[in-house]
């Protein structure tokens, strides 16, 4: 039986692969992406089912799983080098003098790459399995950040057509498309969090997350650029080796061209300072290099980069413009966020005539005025900056902004948490909120509500039937068949769905309801520690900070909302409701039959016999109750290799510790 499964999950591997392939090298898809989310739903399933048999390679790490306690150190094979820099065509005149100096002929061929604006990465594969990533990091040491690399879709894991090599290093940029950049931006507006300046920052800070189910949903992307290995040294050229990598799966960027001097190097200059705009990513130059390695030592290298290649940086755009007047968007969770309204100027080949101010803060340190003369910048972000007030212009009637008191679309109080810089509208039943609340509190993740879609909601709240969250638990038949596009059993079927969304676990409800740095995996951990919302809202925020991962910031946010009167109201209203309070322990807990019922169980480190998330999964259906930290009340942890601080912990609490041996009596009964 067991060797029919492992022969499906290869199939199944490789059919994934082979259609992956397809849809991201070859542009050339032959099936749907149901189709193909179907294929990877059935694997799922089988190594959930056999977690024993999951593979290293397998598709399945590209959703995350567990979150990573840090992110050790590891040095180089070679030294990952920066690159000389140049700001106008003219300073390349002494590269190509250099490059033809070192090479010893006059017409040595250059590869010319666009140089992606994202976090340089090194990925080691052993015998054609991805082993190990590691950011760029000084250039001798980077952070190990392998989990999270195994989540980009593009980056093949397994090199089915690799032999005759045991080790080979791929070496690349990792980047987040615009779309996606503009989508996370605009939940991290809504949340209250800091803005992303732009894409790299995005990117350099989603692979260096713990948490690598998170990193899955930043959708990261990679470009290839070099590769490490004896085998290179019989291709001859970078230029074919960039086309051999991307025979073998590996993403290179299709607008990579073979040039032969200055002349064709300042006509793409000129032509990509245009084109670039037109990508869905940012470049912020080119990069060029000499494509015969054999000349590569010959024309040598510095400590710091080699002499072979360059950078050839555009000029960020700006432009100045009159600030005409200072709005305020409220978002999902109440943050006020001021926006300058400018006259309209062109940059980056578009159209601007608004930028966020970020906070209030932000509007203070520059000292923004409405009426003032501003440089205004977007040199390859999506969102534009206010660069710099020009004050020599000013003629003296420009208006200091002062931050409203209330708020400015319902009157409601406003307020800035201690330690925070954002200012929030403290009435969970602002209009301006209420939507996105809505929306946010029935997704898939939160309560998961299905057919409260956005039509609905928006129908709903502006008929005036929903005013509060807990107006979701008061709908009626009559009342939602009044609606438009709702007959008789679409009502009847949200109905029920409102009905079933009761019974989600306390941990679901607490996310739902928005309170700010409360995320779902935060949630989980905070239920699982202190089960009820009357235990959590006791409670000093010195003890949430103490749980592993939360600290003071979160554990403050918490504390303070749980204990607002409007949340208060809130959440009494679930209470009477119905919805459920506290974490339901399941009966096997309270004494079942099942070999592990009532125990509370950590798992930490990495393991050879499968995801961390198969094996919680496995101790879960055996009976336990399965948490994210070690605290008294853990009973026991299970530590797999590169196992930190929660099998330090749980040695000082004299928790019992097992490793995976203990675990395959449970695999293989």
């Amino acid at each position: 039986m067991s060797q029919d499964v492992a022969a499906r999950m290869d199939e199944l591997i490789e059919q994934i692969e082979y259609h992956r392939l397809k849809y991201y090298r070859d542009d050339a898809p032959e099936i749907s992406d149901y189709e193909y989310d179907m294929l990877e739903k059935e694997l799922a399933a089988l190594e959930e089912q056999h977690p024993d048999l999951t593979r290293p390679h397998s598709p399945s790490f590209r959703v995350g799983s567990g979150i990573a306690e840090d992110h050790p150190t590891v040095a180089h094979r070679q030294p990952m080098l920066s690159l000389e820099n140049s700001y106008n065509a003219d300073d390349l005149v002494g590269y190509f003098t250099r490059t033809q100096k070192g090479a010893d002929r006059d017409d040595p061929a250059y590869v010319a790459e666009l140089k992606i604006d994202g976090l340089s990465l090194s990925v080691v594969y052993e015998r054609g399995i991805m082993t190990r990533a590691i950011t760029r990091g000084d250039g001798k040491v980077g952070e190990d950040v392998t989990q999270n690399a195994r989540t980009i879709r593009e980056l093949p894991l397994h090199v089915p057509a690799w032999s005759g090599v045991d080790v080979m290093e791929v070496r690349g940029e990792v980047y987040i498309h615009e779309d996606t950049f503009k989508t996370l931006n605009e939940s991290r507006l809504d949340e209250g969090k800091p803005l992303f300046a732009n894409p790299r920052n995005a990117a350099a800070g989603s692979i260096r997350m713990m948490d690598s189910g998170e990193v899955a949903k930043r959708k990261l992307s990679m470009f290839v650029f070099q590769v490490l290995g004896d085998w290179v040294d019989d291709i001859g050229s970078h230029f074919e080796t960039l086309s051999r990598l991307h025979q073998l799966g590996f993403p290179t960027n299709p607008n990579n061209r073979r040039i032969s001097g200055y002349d064709d190097m300042k006509g793409l200059i000129e032509e990509w300072d245009i084109l670039r705009r037109t990508l869905p990513y940012d470049t912020d130059g080119i990069v060029l290099k000499v494509d015969d390695p054999d000349t590569y030592d010959a024309i040598g290298y510095t400590t710091k980069f080699p002499k072979w290649a360059t950078a050839y940086k555009f000029a960020a755009e700006q432009a100045t413009t009159v600030i005409r007047d200072i709005t305020i968007q409220v978002g999902r969770t109440g943050v006020l966020t001021p926006v300058a309204n400018f006259a309209p100027v062109q940059l980056a080949g578009t159209t601007v005539s608004r930028a966020t101010l970020h906070n209030f803060d932000e509007i203070r340190k520059k000292d923004i005025r409405v009426g003032d003369h501003v440089f205004v910048e977007k040199g390859g972000e999506i969102i534009p900056k206010v660069v710099k007030v020009i004050v020599e212009k000013r003629k003296g009637d420009e208006a200091a902004y002062e931050p409203p008191l209330t708020c400015p679309n319902c009157g409601g109080d406003v307020e800035q948490v201690e330690d925070q810089v954002a200012v929030r509208c403290v009435n969970l039943a602002c209009s301006a909120q209420l939507e996105r609340r809505l929306t946010h509190f029935c997704s898939r993740a939160a309560m998961d509500i299905q057919g409260m879609g956005k039509e609905t909601v928006q129908q709903l709240v502006a008929e005036g039937i929903i005013e509060t969250l807990p107006d979701i638990y008061r709908l009626e038949k009559h009342t939602l068949t009044a609606l438009e596009r709702m007959g008789d059993k679409s009502a009847e079927n949200l109905l029920a769905e409102v009905e079933k969304s009761k019974q989600k676990p306390f941990a679901r409800l607490l996310f739902a309801v928005g309170i700010p740095m409360i995320g779902a995996k935060v949630a989980e951990v905070l239920v699982g520690e202190y089960e009820s919302y009357d235990t959590l809202r006791s409670l000093p925020w010195e003890r949430i900070a103490d749980i592993h991962g939360m600290g003071e910031k979160v554990a403050k946010s918490l504390i303070h909302h749980l204990q607002m009167p409007s949340y208060m109201e809130t959440f009494e209203a679930f209470r009477e409701l119905g919805l459920t309070m506290a974490d339901v322990k399941a009966p096997a807990e309270a004494g079942g039959d099942l070999p592990l019922a009532g125990k509370v169980m950590v798992i930490t480190g990495s393991f050879e016999s499968g995801s961390r998330t198969a094996l919680t999964n496995l101790l879960k259906s055996l009976g336990a109750n399965v948490t994210g930290s070690v605290s008294k009340k853990t009973d026991i942890l299970v530590a797999g290799e590169k196992a930190g601080s929660k099998l330090a912990k749980a040695k000082s609490l004299g928790v019992e510790v097992v490793d995976e041996e203990w675990l395959k009596q449970w695999q293989n009964p």
